[in-house]
């Protein structure tokens, strides 16, 4: 099927107000100016190796760096401004770009081997679930070449070598020695070759970075200062935005009715994210009863109408998940896989199923409880899980809104397993190996941002390990395809939604078309 985004009239204006280039546009960047980004919570960290939380990322991929940058399926180099690749797939080599940290010392290829193995490979979610079960080792021949040597061929050893995606690399004589988790770099005095630097955490209030004038890259960058300013309501955000407050707005944190306020008015630029193709989905956690049961997953997928959740959940904005994996990764999806064929929204279907596998309705007309947990400061998730409490009441399970603070959630989510069902959103990062295993992968329970549904199957675990060697997407793809067919049945996640979603800023802000889907703003400037 094809992507339902937003209704015709508003899409027209969001791709015109997107394209709107005043005549009296510059188009040289000039020096100077502040932006300010708008975040609903307090970052738990300024170390993207340490999370991948978007509210913890806004600042650090402004201050660390990977060997390379992505922007939609685009790949740029960054710290390594060329490599190379063996023939058998298994051997990377980068010559790296003449860099410093931010204390002065020299960036080398022993930062770039020492960080990727003992702390992306061991503590950084993707890269961890991704490269670093590959690494045979890495070597530093000269200090600026590395050399990746890889145990078998892995397809998106690329990709995952920018900072958003796994890749920030950490300067060695700052961390060696030393955990990573306390280290003062980690939580407030970080140190990176990137192109801002922090000057001020004021905790809870903001984040102020200002202008490495030692960058890399010479003459950049352009601001002086950009200031993470934590605004919990996104009520709040969006008034502070008209206001002129702040002048940023990340697509996570604005939800989809707000728009509208922003539309037709050459002020402000609404342009889709180049995040990854992602998705939101419903975790659902199988070490609880009735939950463990496939026949009563599949039951409840049919009493959840998700058209309606796009329309009504997230205003219009996506459409409707059909299959496992994101069918915007058209390699890798099965296009053969449609949940609105298998699993039907049908009350009476799931009624009838669920009276099937033995979970009868008491005197109240109550099957069983469950609850439902998100975090406070996402009203789209608000909506969802209401209106699913709506929809599965009608097949005779009570539904217990639970909605907490971020950081509870995930610990309750990823750490402690305790909750029954979970709502999130996951970015694909570009490749099933990097953003789509570790929902299903044995190896990813109880990781941060992973398997919460503690699903385990053996043969998904096989598939996957086997695609990830591939050396084509046309062979990787096949692979991927078999372990969807065996997803859909089992049912660990219902995917909800094909995500779609916009930035929201100042027009005055210039220079953010190659930049990736959380800007690191070295090229972006201010027009006024």
């Amino acid at each position: 099927m094809g992507y339902l985004k937003i209704s015709a009239a508003t899409a027209a204006a969001l791709l015109a107000l997107s394209a709107y280039s005043p005549a009296e546009a510059q188009t040289t960047p000039k020096r100077g100016g502040t932006v300010i980004v708008a975040i609903p919570s307090n970052p738990g960290a300024i170390n993207p190796t340490t999370t991948s939380s978007v509210a913890d990322q806004v600042a650090s991929c402004t201050i660390y760096e990977g060997l390379v940058k992505i922007s939609g399926q685009k790949i740029f180099p960054q710290l390594a401004k060329s490599w190379s690749i063996s023939p058998d797939g298994k051997t990377y080599t980068f010559d790296l770009v003449k860099a410093n940290w931010q204390d002065g010392k020299p960036f080398t290829s022993e930062d770039v081997k020492w960080a990727l193995t003992e702390v992306n490979s061991k503590i950084t979610p993707s890269f961890s679930a991704g490269v670093g079960r590959m690494l045979e080792g890495i070597d530093a021949p000269a200090p600026d070449k590395v050399v990746l040597r890889l145990k078998q061929p892995f397809g998106p050893v690329i990709r995952s070598l920018s900072c958003n995606q796994g890749g920030a690399l950490l300067p060695k004589h700052i961390f060696e020695g030393q955990s990573v988790l306390t280290n003062p770099a980690t939580k407030e005095k970080p140190v990176g070759t990137g192109p801002f630097k922090l000057a001020e955490w004021k905790q809870g209030d903001f984040q102020r970075l200002v202008r490495n004038d030692d960058y890399w890259q010479p003459g950049k960058p352009y601001l002086d200062t950009i200031i993470v300013k934590i605004i919990p309501q996104s009520t709040a955000r969006v008034q502070a935005l008209k206001t002129g407050e702040i002048d940023f707005i990340p697509y996570y944190f604005i939800p989809a009715n707000d728009l509208a306020q922003f539309q037709n008015n050459p002020k402000y630029t609404i342009e889709e994210t180049k995040v990854q193709p992602a998705q939101a989905m419903l975790f659902i956690n199988l070490r609880k009863k009735p939950l463990d049961d496939k026949k009563v997953r599949q039951a409840l997928l049919m009493a959840t109408d998700r058209d309606y959740l796009i329309k009504n959940g997230w205003l219009g904005m996506g459409a409707a998940g059909t299959a496992p994996f994101t069918k915007k990764l058209t390699w890798a999806a099965d296009p053969d896989i449609d949940y609105n064929k298998m699993y039907p929204f049908d009350y009476a279907k799931a009624n009838a199923a669920l009276d099937a596998a033995g979970y009868k309705k008491d005197a109240n007309g109550t099957r069983f409880q469950t609850h439902i947990l998100f975090p406070a400061d996402e009203t789209d998730f608000e909506r969802v899980a209401v209106a699913i409490k709506s929809m599965w009441r009608n097949v005779g399970v009570d539904v217990v809104v639970d909605a907490f603070d971020r950081a509870i959630t995930e610990k309750r989510a990823f750490i402690d397993s305790d909750f029954d069902t979970h709502i999130n959103s996951y970015t694909s990062y570009g490749d099933p190996a990097l953003g789509l295993g570790r929902i299903f992968l044995t190896s990813a329970i109880g990781k941060a941002y992973s398997n919460a549904s503690g699903y385990s199957n053996p043969e998904v675990d096989r598939l996957f390990a086997e695609a990830e060697k591939g050396t084509s997407e046309e062979e990787r793809g096949k692979i991927y395809r078999q372990a969807q067919k065996i997803l859909a049945d089992d049912l660990p996640v219902f995917t909800l939604r094909e995500f779609l979603a916009y930035d929201v800023y100042s027009s005055n802000i210039q220079g953010l078309d190659n930049d990736a889907y959380l800007p690191s703003w070295t090229d972006a400037w201010l027009k006024n």
